[in-house]
């Protein structure tokens, strides 16, 4: 989502002062933000750091502890790609509810979080290892019926060949506006086959959006691995672009 689309969804003025959560790695270029709550500066985030746009900037762990700002002292909080990360991500969520009037939360979707990434020697991130979606998410995110839903993504259940999604065709992101309160459940069941029925569920509703492939030790096509193995030893990627 744009932040065009953001700010006409949630009718920003100028004179709102806007919150931005866990927003120090990709900071919005036309929504004036206020403060960034984030555990790293911008100026020190890991792979793309920025100079800090926000007129204030409180570090923070956003999983352990609350934010040092009164009950509804922001017109709009934003929380973009952040949630999904956090191993807790029910505090502040319950902090944004606090702090805020209305926001915005955008995760992946659930497909594009289940679908295997490509093979690319060149990515150091992932190297030879095919993933599906990326591998520091710990949640699946749904907004159904304007309520978000958590679900565990659990990564032996995905390394599976039921779930060998290789194209999502659906939507790319999980976008949740709200006013006033977050709305929010835990599909989180204890037994490891009621997860297991829910991944085959959600497949099911959306076979559509689905495309897979049959999976043999995880090996990919073997003309791709001569492709992606003459671009390793040309030195070309974007493994090889990281300084």
């Amino acid at each position: 989502m744009t932040d065009e689309q953001i700010i006409d969804q949630l009718k920003i003025k100028p004179s709102d002062k806007v919150l931005d959560v866990g927003g120090s790695t990709k900071q919005h270029d036309l929504i004036e933000v206020d403060t960034i709550v984030d555990i790293v500066p911008p100026e020190k985030a890991p792979y793309w750091p920025t100079k800090l746009k926000a007129r204030n900037f409180i570090q923070l762990d956003i999983c352990q502890n609350t934010l040092p700002v009164k009950d509804k002292s922001f017109d709009v909080c934003l929380c973009t790609h952040v949630l999904e990360d956090l191993y807790n991500p029910f505090l502040i969520i319950t902090e944004m509810s606090r702090v805020a009037k209305r926001g915005c939360i955008i995760t992946p979707s659930r497909g594009k979080d289940m679908e295997f990434s490509k093979l690319d020697l060149t990515d150091w991130l992932t190297g030879f290892r095919r993933q599906p979606g990326l591998s520091h998410h710990y949640w699946f995110v749904e907004n159904n019926n304007n309520s978000l839903v958590f679900t565990p993504k659990v990564y032996p259940i995905l390394y599976t060949s039921e779930f060998s999604i290789t194209a999502w065709l659906g939507p790319q992101e999980c976008v949740y506006f709200w006013n006033n309160t977050i709305k929010y459940t835990l599909n989180f069941p204890l037994e490891s086959q009621k997860i297991v029925s829910d991944y085959r569920r959600f497949v099911n509703a959306n076979k559509t959006k689905i495309r897979k492939s049959p999976v043999i030790f995880y090996f990919d096509n073997p003309v791709n691995y001569l492709k992606e193995t003459v671009k390793f030893m040309l030195r070309r990627g974007n493994g090889f672009k990281y300084k």
